[in-house]
């Protein structure tokens, strides 16, 4: 099928807008480091983004699941995860009227390139195996939970309110992943070596969650991210270590979940500065934007 993207249209009063919160505004003071807004903006949207990607990644188990009870289960959890970035995407995009136009949170989601994305390379990764995605569920909800626990306390009463709901519904999210940690940690020589190998492919990305986004430390300083990113990954780490180690897991933790320090992991740039593998670029990206780039504008 052909690209039916339209030609570029001369830009709006809310075309502009999205822009500078898409990536594509300036937001630097002149000593080029970054300003308060670019460091919100970013912020908000590496949260969102990942939940967005994960929750179109879960919905791939609609139909497919090994389980009636787990295609329900997979349907729910990618409808919350979307709809949590949809929220998200509502804070940033809020008005001082208070009245948030529908078709800027869909351009924001749906409507930016490839590269103005801002999750985590983990999220963008193919299904695989069930024990594969079982890994991730439960590597990433709890990331999330740790990240959203910090939230509460920012210094933006929109940014608080919003973690401290999501917060309280993550908790089935939670449930589910630790409960298939226990069923196949504990669930026989196959299905453990399943998940074993699901933890090891998963682990090392996992840890990128915690890439700080860009201006992170003007988010930290403002108050708005009341803890570093280095302090979440820290918390996170030390559980997730735990938590193989009291199954005989160890052995397949990192350096650095085993130090929990983060000096040295973010190396490169990775998905909060938009870089991303060829899983989202060719695979998640023209699927999950497709029809809003075939029908620019429609309304349902």
């Amino acid at each position: 099928m052909p690209d039916r993207t339209p030609d570029r249209q001369p830009p709006t009063q809310s075309s502009e807008r999205i822009a500078a919160v898409d990536g594509r505004g300036e937001h630097t003071r002149r000593d080029g480091e970054v300003d308060a807004t670019t460091a919100r903006r970013e912020l908000l949207l590496a949260i969102a983004d990942d939940e967005l990607v994960t929750g179109h990644r879960s919905s791939h188990w609609t139909g497919v699941a090994p389980s009636i009870e787990e295609d329900l289960a997979f349907s729910t959890i990618a409808q919350d995860e979307v709809n949590h970035a949809d929220v998200w995407y509502q804070v940033l995009l809020t008005p001082d009227n208070g009245e948030v136009d529908r078709a800027e949170v869909d351009a924001l989601g749906l409507g930016r390139p490839a590269d103005g994305y801002r999750h985590a390379v983990l999220c963008e990764r193919p299904p695989r195996d069930f024990a594969y995605t079982l890994a991730r569920h439960w590597l990433y909800d709890h990331a999330d939970t740790v990240r959203l626990a910090t939230l509460v306390d920012s210094s933006d009463p929109d940014v608080a309110a919003v973690a401290a709901k999501l917060l309280h519904e993550e908790r089935y999210h939670l449930e589910h992943a630790d409960l298939w940690f226990r069923r196949l940690t504990g669930g026989g020589d196959e299905p453990r070596r399943r998940f074993r190998a699901g933890l090891e492919l998963a682990l090392p990305e996992a840890m990128w969650l915690f890439e700080p986004s860009v201006g992170a430390d003007v988010a930290r300083e403002s108050g708005l991210l009341p803890e570093s990113f280095a302090t979440m990954f820290a918390r996170w780490a030390e559980f997730v270590a735990a938590s193989l180690d009291a199954v005989g897991l160890g052995d397949i933790a990192p350096g650095s979940l085993r130090t929990g320090s983060a000096d040295g992991l973010f190396d490169r740039p990775g998905g909060r500065h938009g870089v991303h593998s060829d899983d989202f670029t060719a695979d998640v990206w023209p699927e999950m934007t497709t029809l809003y780039r075939s029908h620019p504008g429609a309304q349902w």
